[in-house]
Parts: structure tokens; C-alpha cells; sequence
């Protein structure tokens, strides 16, 4: 074996190559990754090159601030002849200073500046914040957000972080392109997953004011993500010193649900969750806020209001049983209830236009199974009207020798054919003859195209546009085209509503202080206090997430459907109400209250045994009634089964003045709100 393989194989050998491997793999990881591990390792080899060159310095007679000077500046070697020393050291030093100290570090400075930069670019920089407002996605709902928020003046200052699993740099161009540069300064844009935890905690999230759980836009998993963001915010916000609101939207109608059958509230002391469903949220500002732009309003469903002596009935006719096409019936079905139903027996009709309609019918048949138990709804096939169908309410549970169609002020109609067949076209002309005579008509076109809707919209009978009825034609995607059609006067009746852009409701947070105000009323009522003073909205936010989500859903339906109740008697804010305005109104009340039970999944107990009910709690004695109301309030809460679910006049006068209670002081619940349409 020769001198060399001995060398190769010796140990001193594999502890310099072991070495080498070591400084190598760690030295070229930390010059990828840059950062302060690069540095560390740039100044510990400028240390090891001064050092070495300090410590040779006397031996060839060179002074130690000439070796400090030459490493820091290799163009004082010009004057080496002229130093005492050797000239080759001073060249040696000069040549370690040139590589170190002017070509590595300087690129080593470039290198995190320029990475520092692409950071920044692709969001990967959190800064220390407090007291700010977190977006958690994305979404559609991002700008107009917002604007909503800046709107406000104590969040002029507010940093506003954003942080998406989408390309920060896309997001944040867009949102700086739709908002003014002098509001835009304080918005930060970071990439991440909102189920982090580690990363919810990069951003502050426990120090927030506000948090919106936004999500992205066409995430399969979109409200699962957004569910479990919500469980790990609770977590994280746990440490939190102050009380942060949470808003969550949830793009599924069914996910709604879920919070319907909590026995609790969800929120926690230290995070108050407000849930939101983004078509609910659309149909709302649609059919509730009716907030178009520019000052300009979506037309009322019922215009100026349905009276008590009008021969006439508001008919909603939605094309595309899509889910917009739910969230607008639904919201229709929650506020349209009028004076003329106890007068004259006129029903609110909503019918659905769509091809090949029986599958979606009975979907929505099934998921509103008690709501259509105790309807009046018929199927038409204009292409076969032997196939018609029409289905009276279940006799076990209305007094059909009444009225056949039952207590319910709400009928539907299923049309299965095309908006484009001339049967269908005539369908709609013949409603449109009627319209202001015995029916109010509206139309909304929301099919999943929205070319589609479109060119729907531009092709309906003449008489549509001729009488300017109300057509709302669903435009995710935008509505610059629309608008222009908009603009001319033959398409002035057109709206178009559910633009992603523009989703945000302005007035939602005016539309919760009312219901909080409903709340409060009810709590009242259920006290036995007699209504007084409104107490300040501060004081009614901590009562209202003590509520069931369930309960907080109904004081928003109630609220929701107040101006209806005011344009049916036609009186305004500073009127008095009389005690037929009260009678009235709280029959419309109930009624409201009777769909949105159905709706929200609640049952209605047969005739016979609210009949059998209503004897043994008026005339009973304390050993039968007592029993029996806790039994009643134990099915209420967990079988979600409800007495109360029956015609007014059934009712026992403690029930009914539930609804007095409400409609008795409904100006004191819009009192000191910004709008009233």
C-alpha cells in the first residue's frame, strides 16, 4: 500500500473530508436560504481571513491597520512599494479583502435585498401589528369588504391584513387597483393556510379587532376550511385580553344548517362568531337592503306595499332552481307575508321556471319537507298538462274545511319547461297583464350562466319591458354589460345583483342591530317586563351570543321583513300605531314567523293535538299543565317540534302577545338606523 492510499484511508483524513462535507452542505444551504445564517457564515470566514492575516502581519513587517485597510479596500495595494513590508503578504491580504470583504459580502447584501424583496412580493413577510383587522381569504367578498370598512373613520389608521392561499402579488394588485392609494397604505398582503395555527399567530390574530373568515374563491372544501379555521381561531384567540368579533361566511346553503340544530352558541368569551352565508347574503341585498349603486334601489317585491283592502298578491317568478335561485325563494318566503291574507285570503306565489324540473323539485321538497307539508303547491308540464299535479296541505295537520289551502300565506308553483318556450313566454305575458291588477310581478333569472341570464333577460316578452317589470338577472362574473344595457330605456327594468365583486352588503351590520333589538323584546316578553327604553346597542351585543344560533337567525328574519310590515299599513317611523295597526300587524307577524320556523327545519304537532294542547293549558289545572309544558319546551329544543306552529286565531293570548310585543314596538327597532327600505 503507497504513501497515498495510506494518507486517503488514515484517520486524519476522514475527520478533514467529514469536515469538509459538513461546512459544504451547511455553507450552501445557508447561501440558498440566505437570511442571517448566510451572514453568520460570511463573517465568520472574513473574521478567519483578518484574523490570519493579523496574526502573519509582523512576520512580514506589516503594520496591522495597513492588513485592516487592505482587506476593506484592495485599491490601497497601489501603494504598497511605498509601505515597509513584504509586498507579496500585502498582495495576499489584498486578494482575501477582494474576494470577502468587496465580492462576497456585497453580493451577500444584494442576495437579501433582492430575496427581501421577492418576500415581501410573495407575502411571506408578517409584521408585528395590534388592534388590526384580519381577512382570512381571498374571495370575492375581499374588495368590497373592504371599502365597506374604510368607509368607517375608526378604521382610517387601522392596518388591515390579508392573508390568502392564492398568489399574494395577483391579490394584492387587485385590491390596490379598486382602492385609493391614500387608503391603501395600511393593507398588507401574506400567503399561508388559514388552518395554521403557527401562522394565525405570525399575524397577530389575538390581537385583532375583527376577523373575517372570507375563504377563496371555487375551493371544493370551501365552508370545511372555513369551519376548521374557526376552530383553531378559538384556540389561538384563548390568550387573547380583549373580545374579538369573528364573521364566517359559508358558501353552501346545507352548511347553514348545521348551526340551526346547536343547542348552544358557538362563540366563546374571547370570540364572538357571526355566521353568514354568501347567497343568503346576495338575495338580502337583492329583496332586504335592496342597495343597487349610486343612490339607486332594486324595486320592492311588493313597490309600495300590499294593504289590507288590495285584490292584488306579489308573485315572485325565478328561473333556475340554482342555489341563488334557493336563497332568493327562501328570502321571499321570509318577508313577504301582508294584511290582505287574514282579509282576503291572498297568498304570496313563488314559482320556479326550469327544464326538467322534477329532480331539483323534489330536493327541494325533501329539504323543506315541513314547510311543503303544510303547503299549497302545484307542478305544471306546459308540454303535457296531463302530467299537472297539485297537492294540497296534509289534512292531519290544517283545518282544510277552512281554507283548503291551510294557514300558510305562502303557495309555490313548479313550471318544467324552458323560459325560452313559447308556452312558458305566454305564461309570463299573461302574469305581466295582470301586473298591478291582481298580482305584483318580478322576475329573477338565476341560472348558473350568467350568459346564459343574460340573454334571457334581453329576450323576454315585450310586455316585460313595456310595463318595466322588475327583472333581476344573476351576474357573478360582473355586470359592466348589463349595466350598459341597463342604461337604455327599454332595458331600464333590468338589474342585475350577485356580483362577486360587489357581494358585501353595506347594510348587514344595520340589519343586526335591528335584530339584536328584536331580541331584546322577546327576552322582555318572555320576562314579563313591559317594554320601556332601547337600551344602547353596546349593551345588547353580550346577550346576543348568549342566544341559539337558531334564535338569532329568526330576530333577523323578523327584522328583515319590517319594512314590508310598515308599507302594508302605511305608516311610517314617527306614527303612532293603533290598536288595529297592532292586531293586524302581529297576524302578519305570526304568519312570517310560521315560514320561517318550516323553513329553519321546525315541526308543526297535528290539529288534534294542538287543539288538545291549547284545552288543557287554558282550562287544566297545575298537575296536568305543568307536565305538559315541559314536555312541549323539551321537544321545542331537541325534536325542534313546535306548538306555536298553527293560525293565529289558534294561538292562546300568551303566545300571541309574543307578536304585539314585537310589531307593538317595531319603530323603536328602527330608531337611529341609517336606512329604512
Amino acid at each position: 500500500m503507497n504513501l497515498k492510499t495510506k494518507f486517503v484511508e488514515s484517520a486524519f483524513a476522514k475527520w478533514v473530508k467529514d469536515i469538509w462535507y459538513y461546512v459544504e452542505k451547511h455553507f450552501d444551504r445557508a447561501l440558498y436560504k440566505g437570511g442571517a445564517k448566510q451572514f453568520c457564515w460570511l463573517f465568520g470566514i472574513l473574521a478567519i481571513a483578518t484574523g490570519i492575516g493579523l496574526a502573519f502581519s509582523p512576520l512580514f513587517h506589516v503594520e496591522r491597520w495597513r492588513v485592516i485597510e487592505l482587506l476593506l479596500d484592495p485599491g490601497s495595494f497601489s501603494g504598497s512599494t511605498e509601505n515597509s513590508g513584504n509586498v507579496w503578504f500585502q498582495f495576499i491580504v489584498t486578494l482575501a479583502g477582494a474576494v470577502t470583504f468587496t465580492c462576497l459580502l456585497i453580493n451577500a447584501i444584494g442576495n437579501f435585498m433582492e430575496r427581501r424583496i421577492d418576500r415581501i412580493r410573495n407575502g411571506n413577510i408578517a409584521y408585528e401589528v395590534d388592534d388590526h383587522i384580519l381577512i382570512l381569504g381571498s374571495g370575492g367578498w375581499l374588495v368590497n369588504l373592504i371599502k365597506a370598512l374604510l368607509e368607517k373613520e375608526e378604521n382610517g389608521k387601522r392596518d388591515i391584513v390579508i392573508l390568502t392561499s392564492q398568489d399574494a402579488e395577483e391579490v394584492r394588485a387587485h385590491v390596490f387597483a379598486e382602492i385609493p392609494k391614500e387608503k391603501a397604505r395600511n393593507i398588507y398582503v401574506y400567503y399561508g393556510s388559514r388552518v395554521q395555527k403557527e401562522t394565525l399567530n405570525k399575524l397577530d390574530a389575538y390581537q385583532t379587532t375583527a376577523i373575517y373568515i372570507l375563504g377563496e374563491d371555487d375551493e371544493p372544501a370551501h365552508d370545511s376550511i372555513n369551519m376548521k379555521c374557526y376552530e383553531v381561531l378559538k384556540e389561538v384567540c384563548n390568550r387573547s385580553r380583549r373580545t374579538i368579533n369573528c364573521y364566517m361566511v359559508l358558501d353552501r346553503l346545507t352548511s347553514i344548517q348545521f348551526f340551526y340544530y346547536k343547542q348552544d352558541n358557538p362563540s366563546t368569551d374571547k370570540l364572538r362568531l357571526t355566521v353568514v352565508n354568501s347567497w343568503e347574503n346576495a338575495a338580502q341585498r337583492v329583496l332586504v337592503s335592496r342597495d343597487y349603486r349610486d343612490g339607486e334601489f332594486y324595486p320592492a317585491l311588493d313597490r309600495n306595499g300590499i294593504h289590507e283592502d288590495d285584490n292584488k298578491f306579489v308573485h315572485f317568478v325565478i328561473v333556475g332552481m340554482s342555489q341563488m335561485g334557493y336563497a332568493m325563494a327562501t328570502t321571499a318566503a321570509h318577508v313577504c307575508h301582508f294584511p290582505n291574507f287574514p282579509s282576503k285570503g291572498l297568498r304570496t306565489k313563488i314559482t320556479f321556471i326550469q327544464n326538467d324540473i322534477r329532480q331539483e323539485m323534489n330536493f327541494f321538497l325533501g329539504r323543506f319537507s315541513e314547510l311543503m307539508k303544510l303547503s299549497y303547491w302545484q307542478y305544471i308540464n306546459p308540454e303535457n298538462p296531463t302530467l299537472d299535479t297539485e297537492t294540497f296541505p296534509d289534512a292531519q295537520y290544517t283545518d282544510l274545511a277552512r281554507d283548503p289551502k291551510g294557514f300558510l300565506d305562502i303557495e309555490w308553483e313548479f313550471i318544467d319547461s324552458g323560459i325560452e318556450t313559447p308556452q312558458v313566454r305566454n305564461y309570463l305575458e299573461q302574469c305581466a297583464e295582470r301586473n298591478e291588477e291582481t298580482e305584483v310581478l318580478t322576475i329573477a333569472l338565476c341560472g348558473n350562466e350568467p350568459e346564459t341570464n343574460a340573454s334571457a333577460a334581453l329576450f323576454l316578452p315585450a310586455i316585460i319591458s313595456e310595463k318595466q317589470i322588475p327583472v333581476f338577472v344573476y351576474q357573478p362574473g360582473g355586470n359592466q354589460m348589463m349595466r350598459m344595457v341597463k342604461d337604455t330605456a327599454l332595458y331600464a327594468h333590468l338589474y342585475p345583483f350577485g356580483m362577486k365583486t360587489d357581494a358585501f352588503d353595506k347594510q348587514y351590520h344595520e340589519r343586526l342591530r335591528r335584530a339584536r333589538r328584536i331580541s331584546q323584546l322577546y327576552k322582555l316578553q318572555n320576562k314579563g317586563k313591559p317594554f320601556t327604553k332601547m337600551p344602547e346597542d353596546g349593551e345588547l351585543v353580550a346577550p346576543w351570543f348568549a342566544n341559539q344560533y337558531a334564535f338569532q337567525q329568526s330576530n333577523m328574519y323578523a327584522a328583515n321583513s319590517i319594512p314590508f310590515k310598515l308599507r302594508g299599513v302605511a305608516i311610517g317611523i314617527e306614527e303612532k300605531l293603533t290598536d288595529k295597526d297592532i292586531d293586524l300587524l302581529a297576524k302578519i307577524e305570526h304568519n312570517r314567523w310560521n315560514v320561517e320556523r318550516l323553513l329553519n327545519g321546525f315541526r308543526s304537532y297535528k290539529l288534534t293535538e294542538r287543539l288538545t294542547f291549547k284545552a288543557i293549558l287554558e282550562e287544566g289545572d297545575a298537575k296536568t299543565k305543568k307536565p305538559l309544558e315541559a314536555t312541549l319546551k323539551k321537544n321545542k329544543n331537541t325534536l325542534f317540534i313546535h306548538k306555536d306552529i298553527a293560525p293565529y286565531e289558534e294561538l292562546l293570548p300568551s303566545s300571541q302577545n309574543y307578536d304585539k310585543a314585537i310589531v307593538r314596538n317595531i319603530q323603536s327597532v328602527l330608531k337611529d338606523n341609517s336606512y329604512t327600505n
